[in-house]
């Protein structure tokens, strides 16, 4: 089976290479292909949302079925509902524990930004399905994680057997995921800037722009062909009111904004109780009694079951009694932290939506019978769900997009931001940061804006660190001191105590200052009187990014490198230069290692070619000495300052024709006769490695 699912895939990556070459050969652009591959890969990303919209629609009617068997004398037993759901998630969760911890969005920014854009297929299966069997039981929860989750692992797949390049497969992972949410909420807009202000943190280029565009409205296409184009809210009219009333939607706004926090801070609050519980007692009892109180709300109050979205349109239509809809609220709040908190599976969009409507209109018919100011229900219901969609999830312009689009109206447009701003600027004022951000930093991940800060991540100081640096004791004349300054080719001076540690940092601008009044000084002044004790240091351990960070910060070229394990004890230096030349190094490799797995090309044998001024690839037979050697082994970087992007190495089809399979070389891979090595670094450094071996 195996022998077959890889054959499978190598005939598709053949007749993906032939479709690239055939587009090249007929004066087809790079443009022009993403674009082709956009459409696709929105297109499979539809079908997934589709998919999955009517897998839980199945389930839901399964679950509703069944509840329809108790109404007989037995309807008590509805509480059961949930708890079997519940049920069956802690199994799923005991036979894959594995893909059960990687969940929704923010796997698919780990998979976008740490993992080249891979997403495994199964923890993709797994959350789809556990997901629907939480929703399909009446859990409180949202469609969107899953979803987005399911848009980004299936493209994700597809594109692994297109066998994209690594740049992208990140990009189209990225534009899964957005197509997928709108294919769900047929909001193609909201798609786009749902993948840039979730997925990449915010991280806008031009070219992704084009992808995400024509992925979500090809997913949005295929949903409304076979969903249909009906928006999923419903109002007969709105009524903005006179501009004097403009001020309540700023007010709403601020007041969803704190509301918002709340539940952030009591998400984090229960979610924080539920691991210290689940640290010492088993998780089905916990996943057991969140499903009863599911199952124990949705019996008294039945609008609280599910997704929600009936009961919105409820709320809008104004067919909600006052009580009833802060019950609902309050409801909803809590169950869904505790569902999700105690290992239930879904996302926070929909409840945002549901608690937003609930709220605008408690908030319309406060004001409209306690200070006698008309507000129209349905208008402040709408601001409130983006403003509540904005504050939980950081997402101001996805939110706007999308109720835009979900009610296809002009009239309100100017309310909703007004709305939006006011939540959006008050939960980032108190929290400084989205929940994504909150919850990745929570389970260790720093990820930064800015592919450059990608880039610099995965390098440490320690490996450029420069070593010959000039130390001098604190108690250094300055008549040494000038002497060493002016014999030795450095720019800054650092001072150590008697225990050897850094005390201080003497720069030759001071240096040059003292020069001039030497003979004033001489014999009066010590090193340590000069030097400047208020210095940026910085961890051998610590990676690059954080180097350009305290660069930028503190505005200096160069910044002292201390010891591991000893953090008063220098080592050597870093250099701002030595930073930028790794970075402009690592994008011209990525640049170049990228087009070569693409487009499956190669350079005139054996002939060094110039990729970018001053660096040039090159394809070198593999010499004796490295036969049956390791790239680490190797270590060809450290040695010879030059990287490998690719092998290529024959592989005999038939008795009279053979294919070069194109491999990129991971530490482990091992050197073997005939493999062709593609190097990559300082045009000078090209030459000597090919002249050595």
């Amino acid at each position: 089976m195996k022998k077959r699912i890889f054959c499978f895939r190598d005939s598709i990556l053949k007749h993906q290479i032939m479709l690239g070459r055939y587009l090249a050969s007929r004066g087809a652009s790079e443009y022009t292909i993403l674009i082709i591959y956009s459409i696709i890969m929105g297109t499979i990303a539809g079908f997934a949302a589709i998919g999955f919209h009517k897998t839980i629609n199945l389930f839901s009617h399964v679950t509703t079925y069944s509840a329809s068997l108790f109404q007989s004398g037995y309807g008590f037993l509805i509480i059961l509902i949930p708890t079997l759901g519940m049920f069956i998630q802690w199994l799923m969760v005991r036979i894959a524990p594995r893909q059960a911890k990687q969940r929704g969005v923010l796997e698919v920014i780990k998979a976008v930004s740490l993992r080249d854009g891979e997403i495994p297929f199964k923890s993709t299966l797994f959350y789809f399905l556990a997901t629907t069997v939480c929703i399909g039981s009446g859990g409180t929860v949202g469609p969107e994680a899953p979803a987005a989750q399911t848009g980004a692992g299936v493209v994700s797949a597809a594109g692994k057997m297109l066998g994209l390049s690594v740049s992208r497969l990140r990009m189209f992972t990225a534009a899964g995921a957005g197509a997928a949410i709108a294919g769900v909420f047929n909001t193609p807009l909201a798609g786009i800037f749902f993948s840039l202000e979730v997925i990449l943190l915010n991280e806008f280029r031009a070219t992704t722009l084009s992808i995400f565009l024509l992925s979500t409205v090809s997913a949005s296409a295929v949903s409304r062909i076979f969903l249909g184009n009906i928006p999923k809210f419903h109002f007969t009219s709105l009524q903005m009111g006179s501009y004097s009333h403009f001020i309540f939607y700023l007010l709403l706004g601020v007041l969803a904004g704190l509301l918002s926090i709340l539940f952030i801070k009591s998400k984090e609050y229960i979610g924080h109780k539920f691991v210290l519980y689940y640290k010492k007692h088993a998780l089905l009892p916990g996943m057991l009694a969140a499903g009863l109180l599911m199952g124990l709300a949705g019996y008294f109050i039945p609008q609280i079951f599910g997704i929600g979205y009936e009961t919105i349109n409820l709320v809008l239509g104004d067919h909600v009694s006052v009580p009833t809809m802060l019950v609902l609220f309050l409801l909803k709040f809590s169950l869904v932290i505790i569902i999700l908190s105690a290992g239930g599976y879904g996302g926070i969009f929909a409840p945002s939506l549901f608690m937003g409507a609930c709220f605008g209109s408690l908030f319309a018919h406060i004001m409209t019978t306690i200070f006698h100011i008309p507000l129209d229900t349905a208008t402040f219901a709408l601001v409130g769900m983006g403003a509540m969609l904005a504050g939980i999830n950081s997402i101001p312009i996805t939110a706007i997009m999308m109720l835009f689009e979900l009610t296809n109206n002009y009239m309100f447009v100017l309310p909703l931001i007004l709305g939006i701003v006011g939540s959006h600027t008050i939960t980032q004022l108190i929290l400084n940061g989205s929940i994504y951000r909150k919850e990745l930093a929570s389970e260790g991940y720093r990820i930064s804006d800015g592919q450059e800060t990608t880039i610099l991540h995965s390098v440490t100081v320690d490996k450029i660190t420069r070593a010959d640096i000039l130390t001098v004791p604190d108690k250094t004349p300055i008549s040494e001191l000038v002497r060493q300054f002016l014999n030795r080719d450095h720019d800054t001076i650092y001072t150590v105590n008697d225990e050897g540690k850094l005390s201080g940092v003497i720069t030759s601008s001071t240096l040059r200052h003292l020069i001039t009044s030497y003979h004033d000084l001489h014999g009066v002044v010590i090193a340590g009187d000069i030097a400047d004790f208020d210095y940026v240091s910085i961890n051998a351990s610590d990676t690059l990014d954080v180097a350009m960070q305290l660069f930028a910060r503190h505005h200096v070229e160069e910044i002292p490198v201390m010891r591991v394990t000893d953090t008063e004890q220098i080592i050597g230096v870093l250099h701002y230069q030595d930073v930028l030349h790794v970075y402009n190094q690592r994008v011209g490799k990525i640049s170049i290692q990228d087009e070569l797995a693409m487009n499956m090309k190669c350079i005139d044998k054996y002939k060094a070619m110039e990729a970018i001024p001053g660096f040039s690839v090159a394809e070198i037979p593999v010499p004796d000495k490295f036969l049956n050697k390791t790239m680490a082994q190797l270590d060809l970087r450290n040695l010879y300052k030059i990287d490998v992007l690719l092998v290529e190495r024959p592989e005999q089809v038939t008795s009279k024709s053979s294919e070069t399979l194109k491999i990129l070389p991971d530490k482990n891979f091992n050197l073997t006769r005939g493999d062709i090595l593609v190097i990559y670094g300082y045009s000078a450094d090209v030459d000597k490695f090919k002249n050595h071996i």
